[in-house]
């Protein structure tokens, strides 16, 4: 990524009533956006204020993704986007060792064999070397766990369960691990030649480590701005996109002023 890190925007406090931004240029009338809403789509929430009625609102549930997405009535393709990256959150077993421990005391051998297998992390294609190393210390703390169990020494079992649960904490994915699985890539998209890459830079958007690209996709009507905003926070991933028009490009920089990270997520450092 380019460095040195830059000042895109700084945000403030969230906002729970109407946020009124401007459209910028031209010196338009400015957009008000609705009300901020908070998202609970993964383990670390977003909030953001969504674009005015007349971006149609649908559900994002594809791709390894959660989100929404916000269709312009009459605007021939016209979208923008704020996700978060359902299949990397669920690689963090955090919780569901957590929920091991909270809950050994009630579970039969069987079930807890059982949920020992469900708390175990992925060991295919690792997102980092850190991250292959840190699954190899959780399965190798839930299997002294499991031959405790066998042995009838659920005290070791649960100290094995903790040792676990401390080798999940001790690594959490970066922007700089997963930008490059989750930016866009045209030799991946169905049609490659219709994508342009653009300028990226490091960013900070609401005081938040983030990544911002400006690219270009020719559409078979018309050529559209494609622009995309990615964070990772509390090692969960984000991105917000907008395809579209120059004319509507501030609506969605307006929005992405908006996006917060509640409830003291913490980012993780790169």
């Amino acid at each position: 990524m380019t460095r040195p890190l830059a000042r895109f925007v700084r945000i403030g406090v969230i906002t729970t009533f109407a946020c009124a931004f401007g459209c910028g240029g031209g010196g338009g009338s400015r957009a008000v956006l609705l009300p901020a809403e908070t998202f609970h789509w993964i383990r670390q929430p977003i909030s953001f204020c969504p674009p005015p009625s007349r971006w149609e609102r649908q559900g994002d549930n594809g791709g390894g993704l959660l989100g929404v997405h916000f269709i312009l009535r009459g605007g021939g393709g016209q979208v923008m986007s704020v996700s978060a990256f359902r299949l990397y959150a669920e690689r963090d077993r955090r919780e569901a060792i957590a929920r091991l421990i909270a809950r050994q005391d009630s579970l039969t051998r069987r079930e807890f064999l059982h949920e020992l297998s469900l708390a175990r992390p992925r060991t295919d294609e690792p997102l980092s070397e850190r991250e292959a190393e840190a699954s190899q210390a959780i399965n190798a703390a839930l299997d002294r766990a499991m031959s405790s169990v066998l042995d009838d020494q659920p005290g070791f079992a649960v100290a094995n369960l903790e040792s676990a649960l401390r080798a999940s904490r001790d690594y959490e994915p970066t922007l700089e691990d997963l930008l490059p699985l989750i930016r866009l890539q045209p030799q991946r998209m169905q049609e490659p030649d219709r994508w342009k890459l653009g300028y990226a830079r490091d960013t900070v958007i609401s005081e938040v480590p983030a990544f911002a690209t400006d690219d270009t996709l020719y559409a078979p009507e018309q050529k559209l701005l494609y622009q995309e905003v990615f964070w990772v926070v509390n090692g969960c991933a984000f991105k917000a996109t907008y395809q579209g028009l120059e004319a509507n490009l501030p609506v969605f920089k307006d929005v992405v002023e908006t996006i917060r990270f509640p409830q003291g997520g913490h980012v993780a450092a790169n």
